[in-house]
């Protein structure tokens, strides 16, 4: 049973989905990286290290965090199994920022 902070988080990242500011995948996220359209990046909790380290090099300064939420629950929100997704607009990167613990490094 998902708890309110739980239910504002997915609620706060399917509004950003809905609003086109959301990327999900890696190489979406990369690409969008590269342009420097990223303002947070977003892991699964069962997120590869692989992919993990991948994505920290890409990030550089601009914060990652993780998810309190798998790759499988993320899809019955969004229809895509991912581990990286790519928050585009600084409102919604803030608002998320507030909601997700600091990662350890």
């Amino acid at each position: 049973m998902p708890d309110a902070a739980e239910n504002r988080l997915t609620a706060s990242l399917t509004m950003c989905r809905k609003a086109g500011k959301l990327l999900l995948g890696f190489d979406a996220v990369k690409e969008a990286a590269q342009q420097g359209n990223v303002r947070l990046f977003l892991l699964s909790s069962d997120a590869s290290a692989k992919t993990e380290k991948e994505i920290r090099f890409f990030a550089g300064a601009l914060p990652v965090r993780k998810l309190p939420l798998d790759m499988d629950t993320l899809k019955l929100f969004f229809r895509k199994r991912t581990a990286v997704l790519g928050v585009c607009e600084d409102g919604f990167a803030a608002k998320l920022l507030l909601l997700l613990p600091e990662s350890e490094e």
